[in-house]
């Protein structure tokens, strides 16, 4: 059997590369029956399948409640606010693309 395989060897990697290519070619080349269109619509308005997708997750979300015992929690209550405080920056001229000179644009 061995003895076989060492003599078809070239021949059995000849049909496999083609098996594949074959199997590659029938997945992305074929039409298969949509005349080579890959993307479809559900429903028959594209602007109508997203508003009740919207409105689904939004029922959703107001179905969600949320536990405050946390804030109330000692762990919670001895975290640390490392903030900063922002202070006000003078601005730039109006517009900074218009040629200096001319701030008055």
């Amino acid at each position: 059997m061995i003895e076989t395989l060492k003599k078809y060897k070239t021949l059995l990697i000849v049909l496999l590369i083609a098996v594949i290519g074959f199997i590659v070619y029938s997945m992305f080349f074929s039409s298969g029956g949509n005349n080579g269109v890959v993307l479809t619509s559900q429903s028959g308005s594209v602007r109508g399948g997203g508003d009740n997708e919207l409105l689904l997750l939004l029922v959703n979300l107001k179905s969600i409640t949320l536990n405050d015992s946390l804030f109330s929690d000692s762990a919670f209550r001895s975290l640390i606010d490392f903030g900063q405080e922002l202070t006000q920056e003078p601005t730039g001229r109006q517009n900074p693309f218009a040629p200096v000179g001319s701030d008055s644009i």
